[in-house]
């Protein structure tokens, strides 16, 4: 559960990251686009005062000085010289907005005669400083453009742009959160089925339990008992249910991370042959012949007796279920630093290659179809993989259709 709510806050988490860095670069790029906007707006008045200022002084060539701004040619004679009233000069006036309108600036504008300490563009670059010639000798006349609703104006033309902005980071926004509101529903979906489950498991072994002793000691106290064949399935089916049990219930434990593995070190050879000892009453009922390749009797592993034996009898078990009618399996180890690799092969039908991949996932067996002929809930090499992981090892396997299956566990010799 803990696993799951983190799984969740981080999913939750990157959304949020998502968005919001998706919300500073959209959020960046109209700052640029706004600034470059401004800066074909300024191109384009500029245009326009050059040409005004150009027809306005008789033809003068439109020079520009260190700060950008339009002046007359200086080369006039007084005979040209303007008006020292530029703002009520309706000719001036005229000729600009003839000049404005030609290069798409619809806007109101003002001029104000301005003296030298005061003539500069404001920060936004909404004034232009106009230097008009007078008498010879004399300082031109310096008169200020500027346009109040130039703001306006230059969003106006991003509208289409801003507009597509704000659908983009909307849309993005609510797919973004049905996605996670859909992924958090179906993770709280599978929370309650797994719970449900694991309460299930809970409640079935006890009386499981409690079904084994009773045959257990039934059999203990007449030997002779009629019907002792039924006993035994009784006793073997029920141990079958115990096994499903505890498989579900140490799955659920690893998922939510409170499961602790008790270490020593242990006699590989004594684990295996325990473990082919007790699942004789199954080897003889499939009529399978199981080999041990001489082990080396002093051979150790490091890891929990009782989560590796469980180990290596879901493999041998999945053995005795596929390897056909006359199931041959062979048992043998490699040492390998710095562990021991153990291998179980079989002579049975083999996987296929498209499913090698998914038998180590959970309700995921290999099977024709929907068909499967063996009972099971696919979780046995789930919990294979998880223990083996568990104890800084790894699973794997390797197969040919007809050919047998080849399960290779590595296992550490020390801690």
């Amino acid at each position: 559960m803990k696993m799951q709510f983190h799984k969740g806050s981080a999913l939750l988490v990157a959304t949020a990251l998502a968005i919001l860095g998706l919300v500073i670069f959209q959020l960046t790029w109209i700052k640029h686009s706004r600034h470059l906007s401004e800066e074909i707006f300024n191109q384009r008045v500029t245009m326009a005062l050059c040409s005004t200022v150009e027809n306005y002084c008789d033809g003068a060539i439109c020079q520009k000085g260190d700060d950008e701004a339009p002046a007359c040619g200086s080369n006039k004679t007084s005979s040209n010289m303007v008006s020292a009233n530029v703002e009520s000069d309706s000719v001036f006036r005229a000729e600009l907005r003839k000049s404005l309108n030609f290069y798409q600036i619809h806007l109101d504008f003002r001029l104000v005669r301005v003296d030298g300490a005061s003539s500069q563009t404001d920060e936004t670059g909404c004034g232009w400083i106009i230097p008009l010639p007078t008498a010879a000798g004399e300082e031109p006349i310096l008169y200020q453009l500027d346009f109040p609703d130039k703001n306006a104006f230059v969003l106006g033309e991003m509208k289409f742009m801003i507009a597509a902005t704000v659908l983009i980071l909307l849309f993005t926004t609510v797919v973004l959160l049905s996605a996670n509101w859909a992924l958090l529903r179906q993770k709280r979906l599978l929370q309650t089925n797994v719970d449900f489950f694991n309460n299930m498991a809970h409640e079935f072994r006890t009386p499981l339990t409690n079904v084994g002793l009773a045959a257990g000691m039934l059999a203990r106290k007449d030997p002779d008992i009629k019907g002792r064949s039924l006993l035994d399935v009784i006793r073997r089916e029920n141990a079958k249910l115990l096994a499903q049990v505890e498989r579900i219930l140490h799955l659920a434990r690893l998922e939510n991370g409170d499961h602790a593995l008790e270490k020593e070190n242990l006699l590989l050879l004594d684990l295996l042959q325990y473990v082919v000892d007790e699942m004789d009453m199954q080897i003889q009922e499939k009529g399978a012949k199981v080999a041990i390749v001489p082990v080396p009797e002093r051979l150790e592993v490091f890891g929990d007796r009782l989560h590796l034996g469980n180990v290596f009898r879901n493999l041998l078990d999945n053995a005795l279920k596929y390897g056909g009618p006359n199931p041959e399996i062979v048992i043998s180890v490699k040492e390998q630093s710095p562990g021991v690799l153990i291998s179980i092969q079989d002579n049975g039908a083999g996987i296929p290659s498209s499913e090698r991949k998914l038998i180590f996932q959970k309700f995921q067996r290999a099977g024709q179809g929907d068909l499967h002929e063996q009972k099971g809930f696919g979780l046995g090499l789930a919990y294979v993989k998880s223990m083996v992981e568990m104890h800084k090892g790894f699973v794997r396997v390797s197969s040919e259709l007809n050919q047998g299956s080849v399960f290779e566990v590595f296992l550490p010799r020390i801690a």
